[in-house]
């Protein structure tokens, strides 16, 4: 009896001791279902806050801000933000832009671009039409494709007017169109330009020198006494280096020059966001016929050597601009700001002079090959084109640099033009080739070449230039 009431109580024991445990694993499970449950719920508002984001309009730029406030319905915007007079849409996503027909029947790149208007800081687009030709553009970057061109630049302007046809980069991270280059033989053109308006006889002076004549030695900044003698003509056709370290010595000197790079508007800004050119201080006379003849001493962007093919046309220097328009959310057209008047840097004649000359580059010159077919007859047929090519090493992207620079038709310039490229150790298309193959769209139809087929790209630029610079204000 005594082990049966034993048995009895720790079989008691046992089963409390169990329902103990029980309650327990219970409470436990309770309580570890609503710590899974908690963090369920933070995950969930986790992944909530991460996908929904408040919509806050975007921190504006130092040129964000258009207005103050709202203009009367009839009076134009007075003042387009600054930061569109400084982005040309150079890159090859300009052909995805959409297109519109002005009201002369000229398709344009259009972009909707937003903007912060007024106090409150409301999100806003305005429409900028572009006064980028859109087939020639189009025809711009096929060429550079075609041609394999990794690091290039080209860009076509109307010289009367400075109105920007097509402004075409490769590669603006590697090589930014807006940063200084070295400018090479293309100073040869002021160079030229300075001497024979100091001293018109210096056309019909022969220039004498020895060895090479891309080869410069502190030596060769005088004219030996026995050599090679050329004109000033053929010097510019070849590039004869010795030939305009001499003028730059002998006929000018340091400050002359300088100024006369200066009046060409190397040293100030071509355009917004474009850095003015710089020139290097010289440091004897060798330093001087190195400036003068381009192997060191000065720096240009694009637009610079653009702006000095312009000059060739009628000795103006103009201004470049891109931008033919721009309209508010509501349609209204905003006030452009005024562009500079050209400003006179050389004479017409002088002008006509240089041009003159600078037609043997292209056809006997260092770009000769580029603007012939291969059975010898001119790529352009009739169109002649007055043009300078410069070549020179640099190191900010490695490679070898390659310019032209030119007007045509050589007598009655419509088009102005310059090609940069950065050349590595291969490459396809020379800048000549490039430009050659440019202005073959322009002046080239089918089998037809001719002066005339310029006015399809040209005749109307004229005639919005007139329209629009009596709509320009002031950009405040």
């Amino acid at each position: 009896m005594i082990e049966d009431h034993g048995r009895r109580r720790r079989g008691a024991e046992v089963c409390r001791w169990r329902e103990a445990q029980q309650k327990r694993r219970r409470r436990w499970s309770r309580r570890g279902l609503a710590t899974l449950a908690s963090c369920f719920a933070l995950v969930a508002v986790g992944a909530l806050g991460l996908a929904w984001k408040p919509q806050t309009p975007p921190e504006p730029d130092e040129y964000a801000v258009v207005v103050a406030r709202d203009p009367v319905a009839s009076d134009p915007l007075a003042n387009p933000p600054r930061h569109l007079f400084e982005r040309p849409p150079v890159t090859e996503r300009v052909l995805s832009l959409d297109t519109a027909i002005n009201e002369l029947g000229v398709e344009r790149f259009v972009e909707s671009m937003p903007i912060l208007r007024g106090t409150a800081g409301r999100i806003e687009s305005l429409d900028v039409r572009y006064s980028l030709d859109t087939e020639l553009t189009r025809n711009v970057f096929k060429i550079l494709h075609d041609g394999k061109v990794a690091l290039g630049h080209v860009i076509l302007l109307d010289p009367d007017t400075g109105r920007v046809l097509t402004y075409a980069s490769t590669d603006v991270n590697q090589f930014p169109p807006n940063k200084l280059y070295p400018a090479a033989s293309l100073v040869k053109v002021i160079t030229a330009a300075a001497a024979l308006a100091r001293d018109p006889s210096l056309a019909k002076l022969p220039c004498r020198y020895s060895g090479s004549p891309h080869t410069l030695t502190r030596k060769s900044i005088d004219p030996p006494r026995t050599g090679h003698e050329i004109s000033l003509r053929e010097a510019l056709a070849s590039s004869n280096n010795q030939c305009f370290a001499q003028l730059a010595v002998h006929a000018l000197g340091e400050a002359p020059l300088v100024d006369a790079i200066s009046r060409f508007g190397w040293l100030s800004e071509p355009a917004p966001a474009h850095p003015a050119g710089t020139v290097d201080p010289a440091e004897d006379r060798y330093d001087v016929g190195r400036l003068g003849c381009g192997l060191a001493g000065s720096r240009i962007t694009p637009l610079h050597a653009v702006q000095l093919a312009a000059t060739l046309a009628r000795g103006e220097l103009v201004a470049p601009h891109w931008i033919e328009g721009v309209h508010d959310a509501d349609g209204r057209e905003m006030l452009l700001p005024a562009s500079p008047a050209p400003r006179q840097v050389m004479t017409p004649e002088l002008a006509d002079e240089l041009r003159a000359m600078l037609t043997d580059t292209t056809l006997k010159g260092t770009a000769r090959r580029a603007f012939r077919k291969r059975n010898g007859k001119p790529l352009l047929g009739p169109v002649e084109v007055a043009g300078k090519t410069g070549s020179l090493s640099g190191t900010d992207p490695k490679g070898r640099y390659e310019w032209f620079v030119g007007v045509a038709p050589a007598d009655h310039p419509e088009i102005a033009l310059a090609v940069l490229l950065v050349q590595s150790d291969r490459w396809w298309r020379s800048a000549s080739q490039i430009a050659a193959e440019v202005l073959q769209g322009v002046f080239c139809e089918g089998r037809k070449c001719s002066p005339e087929l310029a006015a399809r790209w040209v005749s109307t630029q004229t005639t919005t230039a007139a329209t629009s610079n009596a709509k320009r204000g002031s950009l405040n």
